[in-house]
């Protein structure tokens, strides 16, 4: 079996200027290239582009011209970052909130190596420090800000596609204007998403919650404190088979309520099949495992043979490290 190399770099930026502008230099190709895919005309205007943004997240427009500036974006590029309507992707994932004695939300981000950004990213924005993966070259895929809100996505299972923006872009939006998991929901039950996904929150307060989001269903809010890659008690989907996620669910609700596992013993568990997926060849393997602490306002990033990263807000460290797969 063929192995895989992928680097994972940890950045430290309060603001967008030099390590962000190296990273689009040397990301914009490949994601120019997924945004006209489909081709530009399947792609919605600049003006619809910049309507949707003062819409839905207003808040957002002032960085995303100052990112248009800092990369004399063309009128495709503009596009491109606004994230309204993008190409559709899908990834894999499985995640859960621990909440007995000290609450954290576990991850495990399912994906292509040669796909996956490898960023994890401190920044200051607005008015939060935000750490989180990177995605779509300003969303996040997972992460957590300074008040101790942590959010992840997952795949909803369901290839029905609408119009909205791409959900690495809502996840931002929530972690660098929302404190608390009630304001998430919120946003989430407003802004419109192009795909399906499930979105497991957890905060400082420990108010958990996992919302599913749905481009042609309502939203669903629910307490469940786990998401897979379905939606419902039980959705029938091809997706939902190829990626074991009802051997997944099984095996989250077995850990979350076994009486004698320990915060320890759960989070090793994402280590193992069926929560750990090496199918690397068909964009579904596991590239990691993230564990967030709202109370620690710390997190921990886990690979393959035992390799961790530890990072807070208190203390950052700018690192790298290789993965073999």
């Amino acid at each position: 079996m063929n192995m895989l190399n992928k680097r994972f770099i940890a950045v430290n930026e309060d603001y967008p200027a030099e390590k962000w502008l190296d990273y689009y230099q040397h990301a914009d190709a490949a994601y120019k290239h997924w945004f006209l895919k489909e081709g530009a005309v399947k792609r919605p205007g600049l003006a619809e582009c910049g309507q949707a943004l003062t819409e839905y997240m207003p808040e957002l427009l002032a960085i995303w011209e100052h990112l248009l500036n800092l990369t004399n974006a063309d009128e495709s590029d503009a596009r491109l970052l606004s994230l309204y309507c993008p190409t559709p992707y899908i990834t894999g994932c499985s995640q859960a909130v621990w909440s007995r004695y000290s609450p954290v939300l576990v991850r495990n981000y399912d994906y292509s190596p040669d796909l996956c950004e490898g960023r994890i990213m401190k920044s200051k924005w607005h008015n939060s420090q935000v750490i989180g993966a990177t995605d779509c070259l300003w969303g996040l895929l997972d992460g957590m800000n300074e008040h101790g809100l942590c959010v992840s996505l997952a795949f909803g299972g369901s290839h029905s596609v609408g119009e909205g923006f791409g959900i690495p872009l809502v996840l931002r939006y929530i972690l660098e204007f929302c404190k608390n998991t009630q304001e998430a929901i919120a946003v989430l039950k407003r802004v419109p998403v192009n795909m399906a996904y499930n979105i497991t929150l957890l905060d400082a307060y420990f108010d958990i919650a996992t919302v599913e989001l749905s481009p042609v269903n309502k939203t669903k809010v629910t307490h469940v404190p786990f998401a897979v890659n379905h939606q419902g008690d039980f959705e029938l989907t091809n997706y939902a088979m190829f990626s074991r996620s009802y051997e997944r669910k099984q095996a989250l609700l077995d850990r979350l309520y076994d009486p004698v596992a320990t915060i320890e013993s759960f989070i090793d568990g994402f280590e193992y099949a069926p929560l750990f997926a090496s199918d690397y060849q068909n964009n579904f393997g596991t590239l990691y495992t993230c564990v967030y602490n709202p109370q620690l306002k710390a997190m921990e990033f886990r690979w393959p043979y035992h390799l961790r990263m530890y990072q807070s807000f208190e203390v950052f460290v700018e690192q790298e490290v290789w993965i073999r797969y």
